[in-house]
């Protein structure tokens, strides 16, 4: 049986650099026969966790909206992509709703369902010169919250000075860059 990558794409913006480097990505790991589904968060409906804990009471979430056949892909999944540009030093507010989803997991009943998974993280961002900056507090989200849920990271690729939309466009190296991460993901899965 192949490998399956969701994709979660956290940005607002549409054709825009994130959208590139994620369409890159997908078109390389397809071509090393890797099974990937994307999922533009902007087009789904994904409300604000309540905090009601019945995920931890009950193993259920309390929301009924596009969360639920999310989670039938990523109990079925191999790899998670978070894809996401850096607003003000973090994930946009629809991957930061995404990830705060995910609490689902973070409980005995469920922990099993995603402990293992391995993760792959694409950030782009506007700065190009205090990178470092940018990303510290991101990179820090990302490595608790998946310590939390025993996913692996296993690739963080970060592509700068893209504040214009198409930016991306006069850096072919980055998105050869993601095509070529997403072309190898499978010797990185064998």
């Amino acid at each position: 049986m192949g490998k399956i990558i969701l994709v979660f794409n956290g940005s607002a913006r549409e054709k825009g650099n994130t959208d590139s480097v994620v369409a890159k990505f997908i078109e390389g790991a397809k071509s090393s026969d890797l099974e990937v589904h994307n999922f533009m968060l902007r087009d789904l409906s994904i409300g604000n966790c309540k905090g009601c804990y019945k995920c931890k009471s009950e193993s259920v979430c309390d929301l009924n909206d596009d969360m639920t056949k999310i989670r039938e892909g990523i109990e079925k999944s191999d790899v998670l992509v978070f894809a996401s540009p850096v607003y003000w030093c973090e994930v946009t507010g629809l991957m930061k709703t995404f990830i705060d989803r995910l609490y689902f997991y973070h409980h005995p009943n469920t922990a099993e369902l995603i402990a293992g998974k391995k993760a792959v993280v694409l950030t782009t961002l506007g700065e190009s010169s205090n990178i470092d900056y940018e990303t510290e507090i991101l990179i820090e989200f990302y490595r608790r919250a998946f310590k939390s849920l025993k996913i692996d990271l296993i690739k963080h690729l970060v592509f700068s000075g893209l504040m214009e939309a198409e930016a991306i466009q006069n850096r072919p190296e980055y998105l050869q860059q993601s095509f070529s991460f997403g072309k190898n993901l499978i010797n990185i899965l064998s």
